[in-house]
């Protein structure tokens, strides 16, 4: 059961129901009834039918987000790999328009093919970005304001510093308040030492400046996907089966304690792991009288397993969140190399089993607050770093490869070899031309 789908164990769960008289469904999330399983054949037609009218009535409200940004798609003159990154980007967005609550855009690349790589992605995202409506493709509406003027290019610069992760400083909305929350802001950041030096530093904030961005504000669309119906037709992109949930919560946490899904994060808040159950029904043993031992055995058996299949994937979750503490608080560089062998000495498993959720082919997902990730992106290799201290990620050093390359087209791998070794990254240069290679990014020459 561990390296079924849920698609798979739905079916699985339902089989078992059919076969044995002592098990029964008591809900089923997917089913518009919670009537028992004995009805479930005319329920799930009549969900079916209820399914098809739904889809049908939507056409006639106009076409929908997803049809509107690829009209626009397909009459751009993209590569096959831009347009089919731009594809999953679209088909990734909700039903606001946004992707933080599906795939990280990240997962959407296909490793399989060179040329996608994290700068081509960064060119899509703006390409669906500058698409109409503008500012979809991004993680929040926070963001999209931001990418919005962005976009607008006619934005001030004291606009820009607000909507770039600064919006709670317009609270309370009055200029005379918004101007004092700036100044004591930028007071307080420069108190820090070695603070770098902020935009609006040289500004002379007033009320009027402040009311100017008050209004720019107001006239930017924090739902550009409102006007559209959002197509939820998106299996064909992506159908992952996601297991784990990872939130953020308020309250200290001095130890991890995997036996309630609790990871410790930082001061006033801590991880909460949790299995998500998402599409499969819930069973139990039919309170139903003459039913043999042997079936109430084997229902009994079937329900240990179930759950034998939810701890074991909530602890490796906990696990993982554990070793990648510092990646769920700070992000994608802190990101630290980790082998399946880790994880499954630390539980007491077999290294097979931690496999098994976590293989290259299998579809399995970790929603956290950054969007979902499949469960193979944390594991990976790495290199030593130069004081013998902790080892980095391969993909770290990937995106510290784009990272230079971007700032420096030209620069060679016996360049880049330099500037990571500088950074107390022990490399050669042909390991770096090998991540160079995966990261989908040219030599030199032919940059």
């Amino acid at each position: 059961m561990l390296g079924m789908s849920s698609r798979d164990l739905r079916e699985e769960i339902y089989k078992a129901a059919s076969e044995n008289p002592a098990l029964e469904i008591v809900r089923d999330p997917l089913s518009s009834s919670t009537e028992s399983f004995r009805n479930h054949s005319r329920v799930s037609a009549g969900s079916a039918d209820s399914l098809q009218a739904a889809l049908e009535s939507q056409e006639d409200h106009g076409e929908t987000l997803q049809q509107h940004l690829m009209e626009q798609l397909n009459l751009s003159k993209v590569s096959k790999d831009e347009y089919d990154l731009c594809q999953k980007l679209i088909y990734n967005l909700d039903k606001d328009g946004f992707y933080g609550k599906s795939l990280s855009p990240q997962s959407l690349l296909d490793r399989t093919r060179p040329v996608q790589n994290l700068e081509l992605l960064e060119k899509c995202m703006f390409r669906v970005q500058n698409m109409d409506p503008v500012g979809t493709c991004c993680r929040s509406w926070e963001e999209s304001l931001f990418v919005q003027a962005k976009i607008a290019g006619d934005a001030s610069p004291l606009t820009l510093f607000l909507l770039d992760n600064h919006l709670d400083l317009l609270t309370p909305a009055e200029p005379e308040k918004i101007a004092h929350n700036l100044v004591a802001y930028r007071k307080s950041w420069h108190s820090k030492s070695f603070a770098p030096e902020l935009p609006i530093d040289k500004l002379l904030i007033d009320a009027d400046m402040c009311q100017e961005s008050l209004d720019y504000i107001r006239k930017l669309n924090p739902h550009p996907a409102g006007n559209y119906i959002s197509d939820v037709s998106q299996d064909e992109f992506n159908a992952p089966d996601v297991v784990l949930k990872v939130t953020k919560e308020k309250g200290s946490l001095t130890v991890d304690d995997f036996e309630n899904g609790r990871i410790a994060g930082e001061d006033g808040y801590y991880f909460q792991v949790a299995y998500a159950s998402g599409s499969l029904p819930e069973i139990r043993i039919t309170k139903e009288l003459m039913i043999d031992k042997e079936n109430v055995e084997k229902a009994k058996q079937f329900i240990e397993n179930l759950k034998y299949r939810e701890s074991t994937i909530a602890l490796q979750g906990c696990a993982i969140v554990a070793a990648q503490r510092e990646f769920f608080m700070h992000g994608t560089a802190y990101l630290k190399p980790l082998l399946r062998k880790q994880i499954a000495q630390q539980l007491g498993i077999h290294e097979s089993t931690v496999s098994r959720l976590s293989s290259k082919t299998n579809s399995k997902f970790m929603e956290t607050p950054d969007g979902l990730y499949p469960l193979k992106y944390f594991f990976g290799s790495s290199v030593p770093s130069a004081g013998g201290g902790e080892r980095i990620s391969n993909r770290v050093i990937q995106e510290k490869i784009l990272e230079f390359t971007k700032a420096k087209p030209g620069i060679s791998d016996s360049e880049l070899t330099k500037l990571l070794n500088h950074e107390g990254i022990k490399i050669a240069r042909r390991t770096v031309a090998k991540y160079r290679q995966q990261a989908g990014i040219k030599n030199s020459y032919s940059r």
